[in-house]
C-alpha cells in the first residue's frame, strides 16, 4: 500500500490513515482490528448506514424531520467537527 502522504512530510496520523486496513478487517468481521486501524471510519459507516436508512424508508411518518435531522447542515457540522477532533485525538493519545 501507498503511504499517506501527509504522514510522510510531518510524521502524524491523517483522519484517514489505516482506513483500507480498517475497512478490510471489518469486511472480513473483525471489528476489533477494524476500530483499532481507524476508529473513525467505522462510526462513519454506521452514520452512512443511518443515512440510507433515513433516505430510503418509504412511508415513515415526519421522514422529512428525520431526514433533516440525519443529513441536514448541522449534521454536516457536527461530522466535519468530530473529524477534525479525531485527527487531534489520534495523534495527541496515539490512537
Amino acid at each position: 500500500m501507498p503511504k499517506c502522504p501527509l504522514k510522510i512530510l510531518t510524521g502524524y496520523d491523517c483522519p484517514g490513515c489505516g482506513a483500507t486496513r480498517a475497512m478490510h478487517a471489518a469486511l472480513h468481521g473483525n471489528f476489533i482490528s477494524a476500530i483499532h486501524y481507524n476508529l473513525f471510519l467505522i462510526a462513519g459507516i454506521g452514520y452512512a448506514m443511518l443515512a440510507a436508512v433515513a433516505t430510503w424508508l418509504p412511508f415513515v411518518s415526519k421522514r422529512k424531520r428525520i431526514r433533516s435531522l440525519i443529513l441536514g447542515p448541522a449534521a454536516g457540522w457536527i461530522y466535519i467537527t468530530l473529524f477534525f477532533a479525531w485527527w487531534i485525538v489520534r495523534n495527541i493519545l496515539g490512537v
